[in-house]
């Protein structure tokens, strides 16, 4: 098992398949060339391996790697079926991660020396103009000239090698200036904004011959679509059939390499469904029948499995984290209480209804379809399922994006509340839960939050919203494994359970939950109710095997009256 490296966070090609395990995604170049059109754009959210996969198509149509061709490519499907374009072109590769966004200045700034320095490195590589040519393409840094004064030199030369064009994330500046401010994003991208001039100066180049073929890829197609008018030569595979699993890894692909450094292969399926738990459950096409794990979560898991062949601390990614700030962003872009709207639609049904848009437009609102196909492109929103009519049932796909969108209702609720920093008393509660299976200070906590919650929010308050008050505060403790609304056999779903994660070694304290809520006027049926709902959590344990089977665990009732709440254990005696 120590031999066996996999390439969490790396993109570098020639890195990647000379030290790590590398899942062969070759086949797709082959597929890529069948197609009649060279101007593609394909779209996926963050950490399905976009960057790898540009860096794939680098070294291969790279006219100066001819000599590594055999290196690089012998163990996979191109190296045994290579096309007629291996190692044909001069690759004019743009990046657009990491530019400043704190200021329209320093957005333009940041792009045109990206583009400037790239440019000249291009140049460099392949060492194709004599200085004083060099020095008038550069002369100033402004992006669409330096293109313009680039192709119009290289047309003319006698050497005619045809450029690829790689732009990897190239929606990462735009979509950072579109949650801080719709007008500003209108104006980089409109007719006279300096990304709008970029492409133009790109697609010129493909009217002249000198630019053959790109590929772009990026998150969401926002930017891309502001661009249409003037840059309508591209095509999308971001949703063909085809191309779905060209990123990410297919359920085939994850047992493969799971299998890589599991020891005890009596484990295998209770690994792979918690991977598909926390991973899985991508789906980019609206009729798919498979679902995509994100790769990068994957190799984050089985990069720390594979040395005790435990699961890592935090099934989270630690560098996630940055997400979760983006997630909150995001929900800025145009109107925050119809978006935050769909957050709790989402959270309260799993789901939410709409249809897919293949193009934006922002001649027209950002409304709630907008936003929910914006969660979509950027991985927090997948395809459940969709039918003939063009409407869609888009869920969150796994447990780690759940998460974040549960904290992050949490801080609402808390802002919402006017209570700052709560988390820093939510955690201790729910572990003491988890140690001890008291539950007192937690649901003081909560009852403090309906309290200094407006009671302009109780006109619409009912049991579904107290519910997801107490799953966001236990989810924004990450400490148990937290199920909403679960099946049981003979009938009925269990409110709330909390479980012990499947990366704990240790057993703790789990609860099953049956909640009721009552108004003001109606707290004469307290009694009534809390012998209610004690039956109710009993009579599901009793017909459940789950629930049987669960070591530690607290049946508890709970009932609110309004702001108020009451909870008694019940026994299983």
């Amino acid at each position: 098992m120590k031999n066996v490296f996999f390439p969490y966070g790396l993109s570098n090609f020639p890195q990647v398949v000379s030290e790590y395990v590398y899942v062969d995604k070759t086949s797709y170049i082959e597929l890529l060339e069948t197609r009649r059109e060279r101007f593609l754009v394909y779209l996926r959210p963050r950490r399905f391996g976009k960057s790898l996969f540009v860096s794939l198509l680098e070294h291969y149509y790279d006219i100066n790697r001819k000599a590594d061709f055999q290196r690089l490519f012998a163990n996979y499907y191109i190296g045994k079926n290579p096309t007629a374009r291996a190692n044909s072109y001069r690759i004019l590769y743009f990046n657009f991660s990491a530019i400043n966004t704190d200021t329209c200045e320093s957005s333009q700034d940041g792009f045109n020396s990206r583009v400037a320095n790239q440019v000249s490195g291009f140049i460099m590589k392949y060492k194709i103009f004599e200085q004083k040519i060099v020095d008038f393409i550069l002369q100033d840094n402004d992006a669409e000239k330096i293109l313009d004064r680039l192709f119009d030199k290289y047309v003319v030369q006698k050497e005619k090698v045809p450029i690829y064009i790689l732009i990897d994330e190239y929606d990462h500046f735009t979509n950072e200036i579109l949650a801080r401010s719709i007008q500003e994003f209108k104006e980089t991208v409109s007719l006279n904004g300096y990304v709008r001039k970029f492409y133009e100066a790109i697609k010129n180049a493909t009217q002249q011959g000198v630019v053959d073929r790109f590929f772009i890829t990026g998150v969401s197609p926002i930017t891309m679509d502001s661009l249409t008018s003037g840059f309508n030569i591209v095509k999308h595979l971001t949703h063909h059939k085809n191309f779905e699993a060209m990123m990410g890894f297919s359920e085939a692909e994850v047992r493969e390499l799971l299998n890589l450094v599991l020891t005890d292969k009596s484990r295998e399926e209770q690994i792979m469904q918690d991977l598909r738990d926390y991973y899985n459950g991508y789906r980019f096409y609206p009729l798919s029948e498979q679902n995509i794990y994100n790769s990068d979560m994957v190799l984050y898991f089985l990069d720390h499995f594979k040395h005790e062949q435990t699961y890592p601390g935090q099934m989270l990614d630690p560098n996630i984290a940055p997400d979760y700030g983006k997630l909150k962003e995001m929900f800025k872009v145009a109107n925050l209480q119809e978006n935050l709207q769909v957050l709790e639609e989402v959270l309260e049904k799993g789901s939410v209804e709409s249809e897919l848009i293949y193009q934006f437009h922002f001649e027209k609102d950002f409304g709630k379809k907008e936003f929910v196909n914006f969660l979509f492109y950027l991985g927090n929103l997948t395809i459940k399922e969709s039918d003939l009519t063009g409407a869609v049932i888009f869920k969150i796909p796994n447990k780690v994006i759940e998460v974040l969108y549960w904290q992050y209702y949490a801080e609402v609720l808390q802002t919402w509340a006017n209570l700052p920093r709560e988390e820093d008393w939510v955690f201790p509660a729910v572990r003491e839960m988890a140690l001890t299976g008291k539950y007192e200070k937690f649901f003081a906590l909560i009852e403090k939050l309906l309290q200094n919650l407006s009671n302009r929010d109780y006109i619409r308050f009912d049991e579904k919203h107290v519910k997801m008050a107490m799953i966001a505060y236990f989810s924004q403790s990450n400490i148990f494994w937290v199920q909403s609304e679960r099946e049981v056999a003979g009938g009925g779903y269990v409110d709330i359970e909390l479980f012990i994660r499947p990366n704990n070694p240790f057993t703790h304290h789990q609860f099953a939950i049956e909640l009721k809520y009552l108004k003001k006027e109606q707290e004469a049926l307290l009694a009534e109710t809390m012998q209610e709902a004690k039956e109710q959590i009993l009579s599901y344990y009793r017909n459940d095997t789950l629930l049987q089977s669960k070591k530690m665990l607290n049946l508890l009732a709970v009932v609110v009256v309004k702001d108020k709440i009451w909870v008694e254990k019940v026994h299983l005696s």
